[in-house]
């Protein structure tokens, strides 16, 4: 290649910026070995990397943002809040409180809602996956 002139970038774009990483001899061999394999450049492997991080990670978000996600973040609450009073109610019983039959329908109520959450979270998780 003559001095002074740099390859374009598959946007058309000239690529007469430079940026240095500090990487270790594996992590940069590990690069040339991929970029070889791909047949491209190193540059262009590492540009092309980013922009598909980039992707990813707004793939991920999306994901993070749909109302599955949110539905099943509530119920992961609820099981949370009913497994605290539970493991309160075991506390108090492990001490040789005494427990009332309101403590003990009680959790049994709370591993029943348990049990009905996580029967909702499969039946969630089922219907995700046929949308897939």
């Amino acid at each position: 290649m003559m001095a002074g002139k740099r390859r374009k970038a598959g946007s058309g774009d000239r690529r007469d910026r430079w940026f240095k990483v500090r990487m270790s001899g594996e992590e940069i061999d590990s690069i040339r070995k991929a970029a070889a394999e791909k047949g491209v450049g190193m540059s262009r492997y590492v540009v092309e990397s980013c922009e598909i991080a980039e992707r990813f990670e707004a793939m991920r978000k999306d994901c993070e943002r749909r109302p599955i996600v949110r539905e099943l973040a509530a119920i992961r609450t609820e099981i949370w809040h009913i497994g605290h009073n539970v493991n309160q109610i075991a506390r108090n019983t492990n001490r040789d409180l005494t427990v009332t039959v309101s403590d003990e329908d009680a959790t049994v109520g709370a591993v029943r809602e348990c049990a009905r959450l996580l029967a909702e979270i499969r039946e969630i998780v089922g219907e995700f996956d046929a949308d897939l």
